[in-house]
């Protein structure tokens, strides 16, 4: 079956390996209906800098991404996956988008900064937290920067209970995505990783059947992706996120181009 997906890193962010042309080799492979390479940004104040790419390496970027694309049989898009602070508006907006053309941007909330320090979402569980994490999210995606929100359900790996706070968040967050007419990504990557202790049993951190559930019934837009980290997972990680997600009862969609939806169901 063709799969797509949009949510791709390379070796330039220091946590994964491969370089586009090899994702897209793989993809071709397996039977690809369209590939994004949406690796990590980098900060122009050196901000993950253990994590992601430097400055000094968006040019290698975007020749590797003009390799790949000149290989790629299927639709072909790239751009990068962002976090979101309104200090880095203009980085995103005025120079990645603007100035060097990055074709999508992907927000990835992966932490949330209380006084200053960054506290890594996957391991919060504080509920004096949950607001600012929801706040956080809703202003990232009403910036209108990204058309993929990866991960929406990232928070949950730690807010293990889904009491009628944490229900709340999701419903913040799902309505915040629809209004801002952005897709919401059931991620495959969380499905490899290990599964955490709840007060129902062991389930995956993210993706989580109870929020994607909530997002079907709203009309969420709601796509497949892989989040890989090395060629070899260039779609696999995708197949386990629509598994999933038709397991409970969704029906994702399969889109062929990194544009937002065209509308949002209901």
């Amino acid at each position: 079956m063709n799969t797509t997906s949009y949510h791709t890193h390379t070796r330039l962010c220091r946590h994964a390996s491969g370089n586009p042309v090899d994702y897209v080799r793989a993809a071709v492979r397996e039977g690809c209906a369209g590939l994004g390479i949406s690796d990590h940004c980098p900060y122009p104040d050196g901000t993950w800098a253990g994590s992601r790419m430097a400055v000094s390496d968006i040019p290698e970027y975007l020749s590797l991404v003009k390799v790949a694309r000149e290989e790629a049989s299927f639709p072909f898009f790239w751009g990068f996956e962002c976090e979101w602070a309104p200090e880095y508006d203009s980085w995103y907006r005025d120079y990645l988008v603007g100035e060097i053309g990055a074709q999508y941007l992907v927000y990835g909330a992966h932490w949330v900064r209380i006084d200053g320090n960054f506290h890594y979402v996957p391991e919060v569980s504080d509920p004096g937290m949950l607001g600012r994490y929801v706040d956080m999210t809703v202003k990232g995606l009403s910036s209108g920067l990204y058309s993929i929100f990866a991960h929406p359900d990232i928070f949950l790996a730690g807010y293990t209970s889904m009491t009628a706070d944490v229900r709340a968040a999701c419903r913040d967050i799902i309505e915040a995505a629809i209004a801002c007419n952005v897709w919401m990504e059931v991620n495959g990557l969380g499905m490899i990783k290990d599964k955490v202790q709840t007060p129902a049993g062991l389930r995956y951190g993210y993706p989580v059947r109870e929020f994607w559930q909530m997002a079907a019934e709203a009309g969420a837009a709601i796509m497949c992706n892989s989040d890989a980290h090395a060629p070899e997972q260039v779609l696999s990680g995708a197949r386990l996120a629509r598994d999933f997600s038709r397991q409970a009862g969704i029906e994702p969609s399969l889109p062929l181009s990194v544009e937002r939806p065209s509308r949002n169901p209901r």
